[in-house]
């Protein structure tokens, strides 16, 4: 199904709904188009994060180092 396709099933839903589904609707689009935003407190924390990962930087991981502590976890929960 290509996306002219999915709209126009898309349409005929919306024109069918009733009032509860007609929220739902309302409330799944607005919530997929809403832009996150972070309190002042969290982006200071990330500043604070950041900060001290480029004072020592190599306590920091690699992304490779990354990846294999990550795959390893997903292998000893199996």
């Amino acid at each position: 199904m290509n996306l002219a396709e999915k709209k126009e099933t898309l349409m005929h839903i919306v024109q069918d709904a009733d009032d509860k589904l007609t929220g739902l609707l309302i409330a799944l689009a607005n919530e997929y188009n809403s832009v996150e935003n972070y309190s002042v407190g969290e982006i200071e924390s990330f500043y604070e994060v950041r900060n001290a990962l480029l004072a020592v930087p190599h306590t920091a991981y690699t992304p490779t180092q990354a990846h294999d502590i990550i795959r390893n976890k997903k292998q000893d929960a199996v």
